[in-house]
């Protein structure tokens, strides 16, 4: 790094998150909540959510919270206010496997008798699959939730093999996989980290960065971990998320993240990934502010760049180097990996980057299609005055800007390749230019952009679900299109990335890096 260029990790703590704990521990012993979940241990009810919205608005905008108990299998859906009233209606909504219960899982299956020949063969890893839950109907119509696991075998004639456990019954299902995957041999090279190895959430949510070169503060902003990133009321995050973000003193956004990624393979099969479960790389150097937080002496390297799929370090690094602020987490879904990357340049320039990647499994060589749908609220020198331009050729051979003045979704097109977002009285704004591999949406991606006026209930379209249909999964954000004006408002840009995975055609799918790059106008 320069000798004139430092790096500023602080703690970082707002009355949001003093706001949302205490929300959170009134809905545990909410009489509205007890009548809905019945005889649940509220120290054992997990709480997802609430999404607290950012701003501070004359309007009250409710809260919203998915409340679960693991032991009776259901959930509850509360909206409402934070010192008002709220409403409580029966979800069926079931969340991910925490850490805590996959390890749980896994010294169920240990214990089970059949497990024993593939222990004593001491060849075996235990990880997570896709789908992360094999949850059963009763007869009276409601599920038992089992915890999926997935037993790899390098040398077994059968490498992979699927079992759902059920932590009520301590019983193993191993006829759970039957069918659910149409082939038995290994795609990808990394061997998965076991279960086993995850770490237990340690460490801060959100630390303030400050960039200074010279003695000059360049840049200022927030950073949450992808653990306790947001939307937080389904369980799925956002990855790596920034907040406030300051350019020279001057705003730029004031929330940039990820809340939706999605996935459709060519037999149907499609999940809607989350983003919030961190998992290790490799990353050298000094943590300011405790566990989880690192500034990195030398690059990182994620599955992108190492030889495997282990690290020494699990949360979010910095590492500065040529000019360039890396900000950057590795995440886990399933046998997914996913890179969440944001580069910020000493000139304002801000690269957003998702990367695909993968361990071994016997689904992913199947042709698919991955999907990344980022979310910029703007707010060029504050909200409430910001305009949306697109450039494009008029009449097919003059280049001009136009302005954009309703709520509306656009693709990518040679005649058509970029946006600004501008102020309205400075003229100071920020383009966007589409990455070059990133793509243009097919039916399932939906679009490639939309322009929306903020909302704080608009953080994600509403999918609580993981696996399902096309239908199910798909990305919802045209229902967010009402027509409303966007000149001179609080303007909000989704930005969809989109990446098809050909494992037979590996270069350049392998690794696939997608992402625009967001560049200061009239700064």
């Amino acid at each position: 790094m320069p000798k004139d260029v430092e790096i500023l990790m602080e703690p970082y703590g707002d009355e949001l998150s003093a706001a949302a704990e205490r929300w959170t521990t009134g809905l545990r012993s909410s009489d509205l909540v007890r009548e809905k979940l019945g005889s649940a241990d509220a120290e054992a009810v997990q709480v997802h959510g609430p999404a607290m919205p950012l701003r501070r608005r004359d309007t009250v905008e409710p809260l919203h919270a998915v409340l679960f108990d693991p032991a009776q299998n259901r959930s509850v859906e509360v909206r409402g206010e934070l010192d008002g009233a709220i409403e409580v209606r029966s979800s069926d909504f079931r969340p991910n496997p925490t850490t805590a219960e996959l390890q749980e899982a896994l010294a169920v299956l240990r214990k089970d008798e059949r497990f024993a020949p593939i222990q004593r063969r001491g060849q075996a890893v235990v990880y997570q699959p896709m789908p992360p839950l094999a949850d059963v109907e009763q007869p009276d119509g409601t599920y038992t939730r089992r915890i999926a696991l997935a037993i790899h075998e390098p040398r077994s004639l059968r490498p992979h093999q699927y079992v759902a456990v059920d932590l009520g019954s301590r019983e193993v299902d191993w006829e759970a996989g039957h069918g659910l995957h149409p082939a038995d041999g290994d795609c990808e090279a990394h061997l998965p980290v076991p279960v086993d190895s995850q770490q237990t959430d340690s460490g801060r949510d959100s630390v303030r960065v400050r960039v200074i070169r010279g003695g000059e503060e360049l840049w200022n902003f927030v950073v949450v971990r992808p653990r306790a990133s947001s939307p937080t009321h389904f369980g799925k995050g956002s990855g790596v998320e920034l907040r406030y973000v300051r350019y020279r003193g001057r705003m730029v956004l004031w929330q940039a993240h990820v809340p939706i990624l999605n996935v459709l393979y060519d037999d149907g099969v499609t999940y809607r990934d989350w983003q919030n479960q961190e998992t290790p790389f490799q990353a050298n150097g000094t943590e300011p502010v405790g566990p989880g937080w690192r500034v990195c002496t030398s690059p990182p390297a994620t599955i992108l760049e190492a030889s495997d799929d282990s690290g020494n370090f699990q949360g979010v690094a910095l590492h500065y180097d040529n000019g360039e602020l890396r900000i950057v987490s590795e995440l886990q879904a399933g046998w997914y990996r996913y890179i969440s990357d944001w580069r910020l340049r000493d000139d304002g320039t801000i690269q957003p980057r998702f990367g695909f990647a993968g361990t071994k499994n016997p689904r992913t060589c199947m042709v698919h299609h991955h999907h990344a749908y980022w979310r910029f609220d703007f707010d060029i020198e504050g909200a409430g005055n910001d305009v949306v331009e697109q450039f494009g050729w008029w009449l097919g051979h003059r280049p001009v800007w136009w302005r954009i003045s309703r709520e509306t979704s656009r693709k990518r097109s040679g005649s058509i390749d970029r946006w600004r977002v501008r102020d309205a009285g400075t003229g100071r704004g920020y383009s966007i230019t589409p990455g070059l591999a990133d793509g243009t949406a097919d039916s399932y991606g939906v679009s490639d952009l939309w322009f929306l006026r903020y909302r704080g209930t608009e953080l994600d379209d509403g999918v609580g679900v993981v696996g399902g249909g096309p239908a199910d999964t798909r990305c919802r954000l045209n229902a967010f299109l009402t027509g409303e004006s966007i000149a001179r408002t609080d303007v909000v840009v989704w930005y969809a990335g989109h990446f098809h995975h050909d494992e037979h055609h590996p270069s350049p799918s392998q690794g696939h890096i997608v992402g625009p790059e967001l560049r200061p106008v009239n700064w």
